[in-house]
């Protein structure tokens, strides 16, 4: 994954709020809040991030306690550390990672409600399970 990003947050750097840009961001520090990038986001290895992460592609080698949203592709690295759910279409965990949650993959489509019969089916239905069920010999 790409590592040059427009918005860095050094080693040094902590942050408690949300962060937002449509260009890639690179996380080295700790951050307390919401990370979201139109692009990606990396996680490095020394830093701490307790919230949301949101992005079309996400990286993580470092620590990450909250959900994390990919909407394309997640990776974790030996060093990176996820609690929390994910939800991404391409997972890649590589050996020694660490990832303590649910997962949901691929493209998830919202059921739809099953239309709720009208009394008269009910009815028919009804009678249709004691047709063919208990009384029912062959």
């Amino acid at each position: 994954m790409e590592t040059q990003a427009d918005t860095i947050i050094g080693t040094d750097v902590k942050i408690k709020g949300n962060l937002k840009n449509k260009g890639p961001i690179l996380i080295n520090g700790i951050v307390d809040g919401e990370i979201s990038s139109d692009e990606s986001v990396t996680i490095g290895e020394s830093a701490q991030v307790t919230g949301p992460v949101k992005a079309k592609s996400v990286l993580v080698s470092g620590s990450v306690t909250g959900t994390v949203d990919a909407s394309e592709k997640l990776e974790v690295d030996p060093t990176g550390r996820i609690a929390g759910d994910i939800k991404t279409k391409t997972l890649i965990v590589r050996e020694g990672a660490t990832f303590n949650g649910s997962s949901a993959m691929g493209e998830v489509k919202e059921a739809s409600p099953k239309e709720k019969p009208t009394e008269e089916e009910a009815r028919e239905e009804k009678k249709e399970k004691v047709k063919s069920g208990f009384w029912k010999k062959d």
